[in-house]
């Protein structure tokens, strides 16, 4: 599962959709706090933040992630007007990519990415499992 976190309704549906339509289970969220009610229940693999959006403040919501003990990858969608917090977005473990302008195909490459730090994140936990097993 995906969840795209923007408030540009417009942005929103483009790349939910494209997602969707390449067989990806996909929620499209355009307010920050509807992220931590949809987190609780159905915690996603990747979590998409425009950091481009007024009212979502992406380092306070990579900061509430973490505090929430959030085990999926994170990707943050940058632009020319945040790139002062690509330091600061590494620091809490995201990826950050241009989003804006739109750049689907960047996008996709970090999903990419994304799923590939989780299966490699799930074939190390099912490993551990099984040495704990053993031992």
């Amino acid at each position: 599962m995906i969840f795209f976190v923007t408030e540009d309704q417009k942005f929103l549906e483009l790349v939910t959709g494209r997602l969707r339509k390449m067989g990806k289970s996909t929620r499209g969220i355009s307010h920050i706090e509807d992220l931590w009610t949809h987190l609780r229940q159905t915690p996603p693999d990747i979590i998409i933040l425009d950091g481009n959006c007024p009212h979502i403040d992406t380092i306070e919501a990579l900061k509430h992630l973490k505090a929430d003990g959030y085990k999926g990858q994170t990707i943050v969608l940058g632009g020319g007007s945040s790139a002062p917090l690509v330091p600061e977005v590494s620091r809490f473990g995201a990826i950050q990519t241009a989003g804006r302008p739109l750049a689907i195909n960047r996008i996709l490459g970090a999903i990419r990415i994304a799923q590939e730090h989780v299966s490699m994140d799930l074939c190390y936990s099912l490993a551990n499992r099984q040495g704990e097993s053993w031992a």
